[in-house]
């Protein structure tokens, strides 16, 4: 049977684009390898029966309030939200906190407890850039990137603008050392930063601390995170999509320059009359589908150039009787019941040669924890009276010595030794109060979800190089490529990783565009 579109792999950003090119009246085929929809979606009883643990992705930040949400009508179809009140904690070693507030009043008074002038200076960073943020930052993940020209161009014509462009240049630190006084608010909103893959040190990347600084949420989906994935392959169907799984795509057929179609592992091919849309990584998608010979030279090797060599995550999902308290929940009790607790050591220097320590191959030894209990907020991922919690500690892919597979020799000891760590602020969580343990080491990360290369959850480095207009590559960030009717869709384009449907979104507007469909969203 033929299709209008093929899109190959059902990850979010692959349903979102199927959904949007279904609702617009094509002939739409999902192919995914794996048994399950969702990729970094996924949700499963890694422990115990009965004990929902989310295997990748855990706080869907950006997708209730994004056009996907609103177009696709995913509440219709099952997808659901909750919001905790406290955003989240970071605990010093001290056992002093400070809790993240939606509320930019709320979250001075926090700020004031280290520093007057800290807070007031968080005042004046949401007065001058609060309005921008808010009526930029979804309507820059939802559509294309602007060319670097047009944006320095548009930021040039104000004073505020032109002091972005000069954070653009710096380092996260920088901006923080020039912004606050105090090292424990420091601290805080580096820990902002970092949590999505940004490099402490990592010039080009300052204003995106602005932003992680004045914006927050942490939205927990209803029965795990694979609810979306499901919620999404259920309006594809709906609008007369297909959704296959157990379908491994080998290559993508070519006609000339012009892609018609795929063939799957087992030889059996299906033809797209308009286009075929791959949300797989790009090595795999064109080194390994499309083949080096037939792409332009400058091309491949724009490809082979991609990277994904930061900090991937060492993972425990843990089954819990009962939930965490924390020493620092005797000085503030919101800490207790945030939607994560951070815990990042207590000065920036650590924080910076912790990401030292993973490019060396050296899994930190000191804390660069983040833990989320879903269950706090919604019961129904775990048994009644019972918690999930998900562990997570910034750590290298390979390790030294052994590379990658010296995780085998090592998981066991460091899983141990970052649940010591986590007792020393949370004391309850003794032994007996642990019912399962699952690990999940970098490599584990990546067997779960090829696209996640060298277990980097965000495919592909979130650097200056690979950011907007140069996401995935400088020239193609337009979710096209020099290969007729083929296009991209997947988390290694803009607006980046995470679990958002941005480039699932905008890829379907490119299409939709070529194909002269009818656009039926605003």
């Amino acid at each position: 049977m033929s299709y209008d579109f093929i899109i190959i792999g059902a990850g979010h950003n692959g349903l979102a684009c199927a959904a949007y090119l279904a609702k617009a009246g094509a002939k739409v085929l999902v192919l995914e390898r794996s048994m399950h929809v969702g990729g970094g979606c996924s949700t499963a009883e890694a422990t115990l029966p009965g004990f929902k643990h989310n295997i990748c992705s855990v706080v869907h930040t950006h997708i209730p309030t994004s056009p996907v949400y609103r177009d696709l009508e995913l509440e219709r179809h099952g997808v659901r939200y909750v919001y905790p009140e406290y955003l989240r904690g970071t605990i010093f070693p001290d056992h002093k906190s400070i809790v993240m507030y939606r509320e930019p009043e709320r979250m001075a008074t926090e700020l004031s407890k280290f520093s007057a002038r800290d807070a007031r200076t968080f005042t004046k960073l949401y007065e001058d850039y609060g309005e921008f943020i808010e009526s930029t930052y979804l309507p820059l993940m939802y559509s294309p990137p602007l060319p670097p020209s047009l944006q320095s161009a548009e930021l040039e014509k104000s004073e505020e603008g032109r002091t972005l462009l000069q954070w653009q240049a710096s380092t996260p630190v920088q901006l923080l050392d020039e912004l606050f006084e105090s090292e424990e608010v420091k601290v805080h909103f580096l820990s902002r930063l970092t949590v999505l893959g940004f490099a402490p040190d990592q010039f080009g990347q300052g204003w995106i601390c602005l932003f992680r600084i004045l914006k927050a949420e942490a939205p927990i989906c209803v029965g795990g995170s694979q609810q979306l994935a499901l919620g999404l392959r259920s309006v594809v169907e709906a609008h007369g999509g297909v959704v296959q799984t157990d379908m491994e795509v080998k290559r993508i057929l070519l006609r000339g320059n012009k892609a018609i179609g795929i063939e799957l592992k087992d030889g059996t091919r299906a033809e797209a009359a308009k286009a075929v849309v791959t949300n797989v990584e790009p090595k795999k998608s064109f080194l390994r589908m499309v083949g080096e010979e037939f792409l332009p030279p400058s091309f491949a090797t724009r490809v082979k150039n991609y990277h994904s060599h930061g900090r991937s995550l060492f993972v425990l999902h843990l089954a819990l009787s009962e939930p965490p308290q924390y020493r620092a929940g005797a000085h503030n009790p919101p800490v207790n019941v945030a939607f994560s607790q951070e815990m990042f050591g207590g000065s920036v220097e650590e924080q910076v040669r912790a990401y030292q320590e993973i490019a060396m191959g050296r899994p930190p030894r000191k804390e660069m924890l983040q833990i989320t209990l879903p269950t706090l907020f919604d019961r129904s991922q775990a048994p009644a009276g019972k918690h999930t919690a998900v562990v997570w500690q910034y750590a290298p892919y390979s390790v030294e010595p052994g590379g990658p597979e010296g995780w085998r020799n090592l998981r066991e000891e460091y899983a141990a030794h970052l649940l010591d760590l986590w007792r020393s602020y949370a004391p309850n969580m003794s032994r007996d109060k642990i019912l399962a343990v699952a690990i999940q080491d970098p490599t584990d990360t990546e067997r779960h979800n090829d696209n996640l290369v060298n277990g980097v959850d965000v495919v592909g480095d979130m650097t200056p190089d690979q950011m907007g207009y140069f996401r995935p590559f400088a020239g193609w960030s337009s979710y096209r490529t020099p290969v007729e009717g083929l296009y991209m869709c997947g988390g290694y384009c803009h607006p980046g990783g995470g679990v958002h449907a941005g480039a699932g979104h905008n890829a379907a507007a490119a299409i939709v565009e070529d194909f002269k469909l009818k656009k039926w969203w605003d």
